[in-house]
């Protein structure tokens, strides 16, 4: 998994910009306040997240999104 803190930064990142648009777009924000919360969750449990995940409808895409958003961060540090 990347790096801790550069997800949680980058959950807490999207969370702010999702406060900063709660004003022009709502259901855009909750989307991606709910990312930003599931990133951040992810970073913190990613066992327990993944396999809630793998629980969901169409978890086995959701998983294959999951690593590939994992590449891209480990590419960045």
């Amino acid at each position: 998994m990347a790096n801790r803190k550069q997800t949680i930064t980058l959950g807490i990142a999207l969370a702010v910009a999702v406060l900063a648009a709660v004003a022009s777009a709502a259901w855009i924000a909750v989307l991606l306040f709910v990312l930003a919360a599931f990133l951040i969750a992810w970073s913190l449990e990613p066992k327990r997240t993944e396999a809630f995940v793998g629980r969901l409808p169409y978890g086995n895409y959701l998983l294959k999104a999951l690593a590939k958003l994992d590449s891209m961060l480990s590419d960045r540090s």
